[in-house]
């Protein structure tokens, strides 16, 4: 009867403090209200640009620039332009891989830093010069994992259980060696 009271009374502290929603948003978890969006790192590198004609935006992914050329009144892509890139000795022609999506070697934007950008698109009639500055920030230092209230409640319940397991086998071992043997 004994071990049964101390099993109750156990689960009685523990299970309330397993169960606390509490108002603490530290660890994510919030009690409704605006959840701010999570910062994703693993972006690659982007810029854009625009002018009346054209919409441009560069991303550097895979060892190359890759150039996604829309016109600006109606988004659509533009197909077979002739776009040639510079960035301070860096001059190249870029290279139709999809309709309206062009590519040039990314080799010349492997330093951190800002590089700045010339495109040049002829597509038909329409020409247009374009500015834009690729941002490569050096590589983030290692982030300092944080633990929240709700992981170390875990960790310490674990614990309590444990002791309480443990406790349980001493004091059924104990009734076993105090019983006399018929």
């Amino acid at each position: 009867m004994k071990l049964i009271r101390t099993i109750i009374v156990s689960t009685a502290f523990l299970v309330p403090a397993l169960a606390y929603a509490g108002g603490d948003s530290s660890d994510g978890h919030t009690h409704g209200g605006a959840v701010p969006p999570e910062v994703i790192a693993d972006v690659a590198p982007r810029t854009s640009t625009q002018s009346d004609e054209f919409e441009l935006v560069a991303v550097l992914a895979a060892g190359k620039l890759t150039l996604y050329l829309d016109r600006f009144a109606d988004n659509a892509p533009v197909p077979d332009a002739e776009v040639e890139v510079e960035s301070g000795a860096f001059k190249a022609i870029a290279v139709q891989i999809a309709p309206g999506v062009y590519a040039v070697p990314g080799q010349a934007f492997a330093q951190p830093g800002k590089h700045p950008l010339t495109i040049s698109v002829q597509a038909g009639d329409a020409a247009d010069l374009l500015t834009a500055a690729l941002d490569l920030a050096p590589p983030a230092a290692g982030v300092e994992h944080a633990h929240g209230w709700g992981e170390w409640t875990v960790w310490g319940a674990s614990g309590a259980l444990l002791l309480v397991g443990a406790g349980l086998v001493v004091v059924r071992r104990r009734k076993m060696t105090r019983k006399p043997k018929p």
